[in-house]
């Protein structure tokens, strides 16, 4: 089958040769592990039951500052750009660099069509559906991190290589680089330094490009779309945070899962302390994905991913480690699945009423706490997508781009 179709394919089980370092499983499993978490908590993050009556940890902040829902989306990019050399490294035995770039250009092109096509049927407008998203940042974020990474790395006949301290040193200028772009810019009514939601550079270069027409719905300042959460400038931040992913891939494999534990928390709180010192300079901002924000969700995801290998290796998790990796194994189809199940549910089918508001109504009336329905509701559509998965999961068959 080829590899440059949509498809899926059904994959072998890792053997247990390991890289440089050793401990090549355990790290696979905290990643998988880590991204299905991330993926679960996405569902419940952004389809409730009812919007009114939420658990505040299940809300985004409004705009600055720092919550857990909105280090969801950076644990994903992370994971992305974890997963990248071992991806290299898998296929370098059959592929040039050339292909392997090929390869990279194909799936960010595949990534940011499904994500525009599912936009599309979300809002079957033409004149008005969203064009930015989540799987076109995913898109874009691996087309450029995995261009650097071919352009660094050193590819043999059974393995490929991506040095770190010249990613670090990209990952560094691309910081410096964002942080002069946001405090310089100047434009209408903004004298400098402007980090609102209608004058910082990110939203007016959205609205330029895009128009507020094609952008998010929901991006409003007093009632008026002026930014997007996924838009183009922003979309350097959420590059740092794949770029990191990259670096920590690279440090975990010379130094083993074991080995590198200590050093990898360091770092995670040494970004964290680091992205929160820029924030009397450059706010914490997620939704314009500010550089103090990336260097902060991208320290919180590192010492995640290390307290999950740390749980992994001493608890065995079992069951509760299968389930968040039904959905980690195939993200994708996850992400698909939720997508068109919201349109489905949102459809008014019932007597003017959606399926949506009838079952959030229905369960409000069986349980008491209006944020307990909610969040059941949210909780209903994990554990179906994940019947769903879990047989795929069981014969490895994972959706592939």
């Amino acid at each position: 089958m080829s590899a440059n179709v949509i498809a899926f394919k059904k994959r072998e089980k890792p053997k247990p040769a390991k890289p440089a370092g050793g401990d090549g499983v355990k790290r696979l499993e905290a990643l998988d592990i880590l991204r299905g978490l991330c993926v679960i908590g996405m569902i419940l993050v952004a389809y409730a039951g009812d919007w009114s009556n939420r658990f505040a940890v299940l809300n985004h902040a409004d705009w600055q500052g720092l919550v857990l829902a909105d280090m969801i989306f950076p644990g994903f990019l992370f994971c992305v750009g974890v997963a990248l050399p071992m991806s290299f490294a898998a296929r370098s035995a059959r592929q040039t660099k050339t292909q392997l770039f090929g390869h990279v250009l194909w799936r960010a092109a595949a990534l940011i069509v499904l994500g525009v096509v599912l936009n599309f049927i979300a809002d079957p407008h033409p004149e008005g559906f969203r064009l930015p998203g989540i799987l076109q940042r995913i898109g874009v974020c691996y087309a450029l991190a995995g261009g650097l990474c071919l352009a660094l790395g050193r590819k043999s006949d059974h393995d490929f290589t991506v040095p770190g301290w010249p990613v670090a040193g990209a990952i560094a200028v691309l910081v410096a680089g964002y942080a002069a772009l946001l405090s310089l810019w100047t434009g209408p009514d903004c004298a400098g330094a402007c980090f609102d939601s209608v004058h910082s550079l990110p939203a007016v270069v959205d609205r330029a490009v895009f128009t507020s027409a094609y952008m998010w719905n929901w991006g409003l300042t007093d009632g008026v779309v002026t930014f997007d959460p996924e838009g183009i400038v922003s979309t350097l931040g959420a590059l740092v945070n794949v770029l990191l992913g990259v670096v920590v891939a690279g440090y975990v494999r010379g130094h083993g899962v074991q080995g590198s534990l200590i050093g990898l928390f360091l770092l995670g709180l040494l970004l964290i302390l680091t992205g929160l010192g820029m924030n009397g300079e450059i706010p914490v901002i997620k939704k314009i994905w500010t550089p103090s924000f990336a260097l902060v969700s991208a320290g919180f995801s590192i010492i995640v991913f290390v307290l999950l290998a740390v749980i992994a290796d001493l608890l065995k998790l079992g069951r509760f480690a299968t389930f968040a990796k039904v959905f980690g194994a195939n993200a994708t189809l996850a992400f698909v699945l939720i997508c068109l199940f919201d349109v489905v549910l949102q459809l008014p089918l019932l007597a003017g009423v959606s399926l949506h508001d009838a079952a959030a109504a229905q369960l409000g009336a069986v349980v008491p706490e209006p944020r307990v329905a909610s969040l059941t509701y949210s909780v209903i559509l994990v554990a179906v997508i994940g019947l769903i998965l879990w047989p795929l999961y069981r014969k490895r068959w994972f959706l592939k781009l």
